[in-house]
C-alpha cells in the first residue's frame, strides 16, 4: 500500500510536469516578443525626443538672438536719427554735440562692444576706441553694402578675427539716413561672441550639445563648445535660419550620447524583465510543489491545535497563580474570569460570584476609564482593596481589566517609607546645620586673611549648604503636613503689625538684588493667624517677587479689608507666569515655569508650603498674572492671600491647632 501511494504521487508529480511544459513556451513567446516591442519602441522615442530638442533648442536660441538684437536695432536707429537732425555738423564737433550720447547708447547696448562713425569716403570720423580714429575701411563690405541700404535697414558682414581683443566679430552697419533720404554715412558694430553666448542660458540643454552659428558665407561666427568627431561616428542636427540677421543656427549631439540613456535603461529593463519571468517560473513551480504539501500540512495544523490547547492550560494555570488579583470582566457579563488569589481577597469562591461583588464596589462599567485608575474600595468584612482599573477592546468588545491588591500592606508599606524619609532628613538637618553655621563663621571671622579665591569656593559651599538645608526643611515641613503633625499657634494678629516686620525681614534680601520692598497699603484689621508661619509666607511670596523683578523695580506688598475678610498681596513687575504653568504653579516639585535664561534656581516646594500654610489657617491663596503675551502692554504677578477678620470677644490668648 505505501508503494502504490508513492508511486501516485511520482505520477502526479510527472503530469503536472508535462502540463507546465506549453504554458512556460508561451509566456516564453510573449516575453520574447513584449520585448522586442519596448526595446524597439524606446528607441524610437528616444531618437524622436532627441531631435525635438535640438529642434526646441535652435528656436529659442534663435527668438533669443532676434529679440535682443531687435531692441539693440532701435535703440541704434534712435541715435542715428538724432544725428541725422542735424547734418550741418562739423566733424570736430561731433565729439562734443554726441560724444557722450553715443558713448551711453553703447553702454545701453549688451549687443554691441565698439561703435564707429564713418563718412561716405569710409574714414572713421568718431570712434569708441580711439585708435581707431581716421581709419579707412572703404573697402570693407559691410561699409559698401550699408552705403546702398534705406532707413531702418542694416547689413552684417563676414566674421573677423580681432588681434585687438583675441576674440572673433561679426562686423554690422547702419546706414546715417537724413530725414530727405541722404545718406549721410555709416555707423558701424560688431557682434561679439559674449552676445550669442548671453543668448545660451537655457539651463535644459545637455553639457554635451554642440552650438554653432555661421555666417552666409559658412564661415563661423560663434560656437558653443568643441564637439569630440570620431570617426565613423553619426550626429543628429538640427539647422534653423535667423532671417534678420542672415545667419544660420546649427545645434548638433553626438549619436552615442543621445543614445547612452536608452541603453542603460535597455539594459535595465532586460535584467528586471528577465528577472521577473525567471521568478515567476520558478514560483509556479513552487506552487506546484506545495499543492503536494498540502496534506501533511493539514496534519501539522491538527498538531498545533494540540500545542494550542496545551499552551491555554498552561497559560490558565499562570493566570491562576499570579501573585496579584486579576478580575476581568465585560458589560454583558458573558466573558467573566477571575484568579485564585482575587477570589481570596474577595472572600468568594465562585468566579462569578466574585465578579457580582466587586461590581457592587466600583463605578458603573460606562464610567470606567480606558486609561488606568485607581480606586480603593472595602468588602463587606472590612478589608481594604486597592483596584487599578481600566477600560480594553478586545475582539471589538469592552471589557473591564482589574487588578486587585491588598491596601492594608501598602497602607503599612507608606507609613514606613514616610517614618524612613523623616528619620534621613532630620539626620541631614543637624549636620548640614552645622555645617552651614561654621562656613557662615569662617567667612565672618577669618575672610581677611583668606585668599580670594578661596572666599568664592567658601560663599559658594555656604550658599550650597544654606539651600540644601532650606530643601530639608521644606521637606520636613510638607512630611509633617501629610502625617497630621504639623502644630500652628495662633492668635490675633494686626495687619499692619505684620505688613512692617515683613518689610523689615526682606529689605536686605531686596537690597542685595537691587530690589526696593514698599509697603503702599495697610488696615488697622485683625485676623487669627500664627504669626511665625504668616511671616513664613510672606518671606516665600516676597523672595519670589524679588527674584524674578528687575534690577531698579519694587515690589509693593499691602493689605485691603473687604468686609469680613482681609487679603494681604504682593505685587512685582516681573515678566509674569506663562498660561501653561498656571495650573501646576502650587504643585510640588513642579516643572521649571519659564525658560532657562529667565528661571531662577530654587527647591520647587516654596508655594506647594505657602498654600498648606495658608489653607491650614483657613485663608485662600491666589493670583493674578500678565505676561507679553497677553499683550497687555504690561507685565507682572500679583498674589493674594485672604484671611477671616477676628472679632474680638474677649482677651487675646494662645491657642493650639
Amino acid at each position: 500500500m505505501k508503494l502504490h501511494r508513492s508511486l501516485g504521487r511520482n505520477n502526479a508529480r510527472k503530469v503536472d510536469g508535462r502540463s507546465f511544459l506549453p504554458s512556460i513556451a508561451l509566456l516564453l513567446v510573449v516575453f520574447i516578443v513584449g520585448t522586442t516591442y519596448m526595446v524597439r519602441y524606446d528607441y524610437t522615442r528616444t531618437m524622436t525626443d532627441a531631435r525635438n530638442q535640438l529642434a526646441s533648442v535652435s528656436e529659442l536660441f534663435e527668438q533669443s538672438l532676434d529679440s535682443k538684437f531687435a531692441i539693440a536695432n532701435v535703440q541704434m536707429w534712435n541715435l542715428i536719427k538724432l544725428y541725422a537732425s542735424r547734418p550741418s555738423i562739423a566733424i570736430e564737433d561731433v565729439e562734443a554735440r554726441y560724444g557722450d550720447l553715443m558713448r551711453q547708447t553703447l553702454q545701453q547696448i549688451d549687443q554691441i562692444d565698439s561703435l564707429l562713425l564713418l563718412d561716405t569716403d569710409g574714414t572713421v570720423t568718431w570712434a569708441s576706441v580711439p585708435q581707431m580714429a581716421g581709419m579707412q575701411l572703404a573697402d570693407r563690405r559691410y561699409f559698401q553694402t550699408a552705403l546702398e541700404l534705406g532707413l531702418n535697414e542694416y547689413a552684417v558682414g563676414v566674421p573677423i578675427y580681432s588681434s585687438r581683443t583675441g576674440r572673433r566679430l561679426t562686423p554690422i552697419a547702419w546706414p546715417v539716413v537724413s530725414p530727405s533720404g541722404e545718406v549721410l554715412g555709416v555707423i558701424a558694430s560688431s557682434l561679439s561672441e559674449t552676445y550669442f553666448s548671453d543668448a545660451l542660458t537655457l539651463e535644459d540643454i545637455p553639457e554635451d550639445m554642440h552650438v554653432e552659428i555661421l555666417a552666409a558665407n559658412g564661415a563661423p561666427v560663434f560656437e558653443s563648445q568643441e564637439l569630440a568627431q570620431e570617426a565613423g561616428k553619426k550626429e543628429i542636427v538640427e539647422s534653423r535660419k535667423i532671417s534678420t540677421l542672415g545667419l544660420t543656427i546649427n545645434v548638433t549631439r553626438s549619436h552615442n550620447s543621445v543614445l547612452l540613456p536608452y541603453y542603460k535603461r535597455t539594459l535595465g529593463f532586460l535584467l528586471i524583465a528577465t528577472t521577473l519571468f525567471v521568478k515567476s517560473i520558478s514560483m509556479a513551480m513552487k506552487l506546484n510543489a506545495k499543492s503536494i504539501q498540502l496534506s501533511s500540512s493539514l496534519k501539522q495544523s491538527r498538531e498545533t491545535n494540540h500545542k494550542l490547547l496545551a499552551a491555554q492550560r498552561e497559560f490558565n494555570a499562570i493566570f491562576d497563580s499570579v501573585g496579584e488579583g486579576i478580575v476581568i470582566f465585560s458589560k454583558d457579563g458573558k466573558f467573566n474570569r477571575t484568579n485564585r488569589i482575587a477570589r481570596e481577597l474577595l472572600s468568594q469562591q465562585d468566579n462569578d460570584l466574585a465578579i457580582e461583588q466587586l461590581r457592587a464596589m466600583l463605578p458603573d462599567f460606562s464610567k470606567i476609564p480606558k486609561e488606568l485608575h485607581v480606586h480603593r474600595c472595602t468588602t463587606p468584612d472590612g478589608r481594604a482593596i486597592k483596584c487599578r482599573m481600566m477600560k480594553l477592546t478586545s475582539n471589538n468588545q469592552d471589557v473591564a481589566y482589574c487588578v486587585l491588591a491588598n491596601a492594608t500592606d501598602e497602607e503599612r508599606l507608606a507609613a514606613a517609607r514616610d517614618s524612613f524619609v523623616t528619620s534621613v532628613n532630620h539626620e541631614l538637618r543637624t549636620p548640614l546645620t552645622s555645617l552651614s553655621g561654621s562656613l557662615n563663621l569662617l567667612e565672618n571671622r577669618f575672610s581677611d586673611g583668606i585668599p580670594d579665591p578661596a572666599k568664592r569656593l567658601i560663599v559658594l559651599a555656604s550658599r550650597n549648604a544654606e539651600r540644601l538645608l532650606m530643601l530639608v526643611n521644606d521637606i520636613l515641613t510638607l512630611q509633617a503636613i501629610d502625617q497630621g503633625q504639623f502644630n500652628l499657634r495662633t492668635r490675633p494678629v494686626m495687619a499692619s503689625d505684620a505688613l512692617e516686620e515683613a518689610v523689615a525681614s526682606n529689605s536686605g534680601y531686596g537690597f542685595n538684588a537691587q530690589v526696593n520692598l514698599a509697603c503702599e497699603r495697610s488696615e488697622e484689621a485683625i485676623i487669627n493667624a500664627d504669626p511665625d508661619r504668616l511671616q513664613q509666607i510672606f518671606s516665600n511670596l516676597i523672595s519670589n517677587a524679588i527674584k524674578y523683578s528687575p534690577p531698579g523695580s519694587t515690589v509693593n506688598i499691602g493689605a485691603v479689608q473687604n468686609g469680613d475678610a482681609l487679603t494681604f498681596y504682593v505685587r512685582d513687575n516681573g515678566p509674569g507666569i506663562p498660561s501653561v504653568a498656571r495650573e501646576r504653579l502650587f504643585d510640588r516639585f513642579a516643572l521649571p515655569v519659564h525658560d532657562g535664561d529667565v528661571q531662577v534656581s530654587g527647591t520647587g516646594l516654596g508655594l506647594a508650603i505657602t498654600k498648606q500654610l495658608v489653607e491650614r489657617q483657613d485663608g485662600n491663596i491666589s493670583f493674578d498674572t500678565q505676561t507679553a503675551v497677553d499683550d497687555t502692554g504690561s507685565t507682572g504677578t500679583v498674589f493674594f492671600v485672604t484671611f477671616p477678620c477676628h472679632i474680638a470677644h474677649t482677651a487675646p490668648t494662645e491657642e493650639d491647632t
